[in-house]
């Protein structure tokens, strides 16, 4: 048989399995028990070792291909000593390059040759643009489910092919060191001979754009909290001296209630520089939420985000107010300048802010103090992150309008003390 093929006699007259054959053995072995196929580095490790009568007992006890490496101590108790330390010295075998590319920020971008397989199996496609594709694809190693973004490397040094890399690997760069729960998490990165890979979680339901056009009643209560976490996450991203510079519904992806800032594809990194205000040519914006300055090609900062997630935030209560998109559209065709854009219709904006405030929930109005905040043409006026962040938690702090963050968001890790008062918590809860 073929799997017998991997297995030559005498342990020490096969070398180490490459990611290919990992992979054929895992093909091969959906033919003979599929909970086996799901781990074919530990199944190799335990049939070299001459303990593959335990590989069910590894499986049940939740040990997996993804636990690898791994040293004496992390392998269950139950094993005798001799049986630890063959498994820990016979794992050499399978250490092979994708064992890292599902590692986050602790491990290493990965290079594939030609004649190796990639660890994932593509499912289906998730989107399309100028340069890049976004799949949905699964790990041969973890079995999880990932959104894969990648680009050409054919298309460098074509046109715009150089700017679009360049853009992609500071994506990357920048995601990497990103850990917040509002924002996409970074899973890994590699370079095959065709593309440059970009590993990401979750693979979301949809992108706030969709979202705005499926709402209706049931979903204003969930809504609500993005007002909170958006702020918050844009807190996160200035504290980390990145601007996003892209903010719209197409880059906030919504999971399960979730929102999730995405695509950092035109985020400027301003760690090393004296501050975060630039005045290059703008390489990349989207007319209808970027800010007055920007399209002007004057100097900005990270108030430009703020005006960007102004803009959002009045769709969101465009929504919230039982109207659509499309509505607001009209209104700003039919009004002031008759500009399509906020920015070069703010007589529209003020006549729009008026009639949404005589409708649907009047509690949504202070949102619409936020946003009209946010969307002042004098950058220095504009509400820094922070301050936004408070506008909108001090509610919930103080027990009114608390639908307008999630219960994630309302406080910041800072806020808490390491030990908590039992008394204080049970006061808290009402149970003295």
């Amino acid at each position: 048989k073929r799997l017998y093929g991997f297995f030559p006699e005498g342990q020490d007259s096969k070398g180490i399995y490459t990611d290919s054959e990992i992979c054929e053995i895992s093909s091969l072995l959906k033919h003979l028990n599929l909970r086996w196929s799901k781990v074919p580095r530990t199944y190799i490790i335990l049939r070299t070792i001459g303990h593959l009568d335990l590989l069910d007992n590894f499986i049940d006890l939740g040990f997996s291909d993804y636990w690898f490496p791994v040293t004496e101590r992390g392998l269950p108790l139950c094993l005798r000593p001799s049986v630890r330390a063959a498994f820990v010295n016979a794992q050499s075998l399978i250490l092979t390059k994708s064992m890292d590319l599902e590692k986050g920020e602790k491990g290493q971008h990965c290079y594939f040759k030609k004649e190796e397989s990639l660890p994932f199996e593509k499912k289906e496609i998730l989107g399309s643009g100028g340069f890049g594709q976004v799949d949905k694809v699964i790990s041969l190693i973890s079995f999880k489910e990932y959104a894969r973004k990648r680009v050409l490397r054919t298309s460098a040094f074509r046109g715009r092919g150089t700017e679009d890399i360049k853009r992609f690997i500071a994506e990357i760069e920048i995601l990497k060191r990103l850990k917040h729960h509002h924002i996409v998490e970074f899973v890994g990165s590699y370079t095959d001979p065709k593309y440059i890979g970009l590993i990401m979680s979750p693979i979301a339901q949809m992108d706030l754009a969709a979202y705005f056009t499926r709402a209706n009643v049931s979903n204003r209560h969930e809504l609500r909290t993005f007002f909170g976490c958006l702020a918050r996450a844009l807190e996160f991203l200035h504290e980390q001296k990145v601007r996003h510079k892209d903010i719209k519904p197409g880059n906030i992806l919504v999971d399960h209630g979730t929102v999730l800032f995405a695509d950092f594809g035109l985020s400027f990194d301003f760690t090393d520089a004296n501050g975060s205000t630039t005045i290059s040519m703008v390489n990349g914006m989207t007319r209808r939420y970027c800010a007055p300055e920007v399209a002007l090609q004057e100097s900005r900062n990270t108030m430009s985000d703020i005006w960007s997630l102004g803009v959002v935030f009045m769709e969101m209560i465009v929504v919230l107010k039982g109207k659509t998109i499309q509505y607001m559209d009209e209104f700003f065709k039919q009004h002031g300048s008759r500009g399509a854009f906020i920015r070069t219709n703010l007589t529209a904006l003020l006549e729009f802010i008026a009639e949404l405030e005589g409708i649907g929930d009047l509690s949504d109005n202070r949102a619409l103090g936020w946003a009209q905040q946010m969307l002042l043409v004098e950058q220095q006026l504009r509400p820094t992150a922070s301050s936004l962040v408070a506008s909108i938690t001090a509610l919930s702090k103080e027990g009114e309008g608390t639908g307008f963050c999630g219960i994630c968001c309302v406080s910041s890790e800072d806020d808490f003390s390491n030990e908590v008062d039992e008394y204080s918590v049970a006061q808290y809860l009402g149970v003295l």
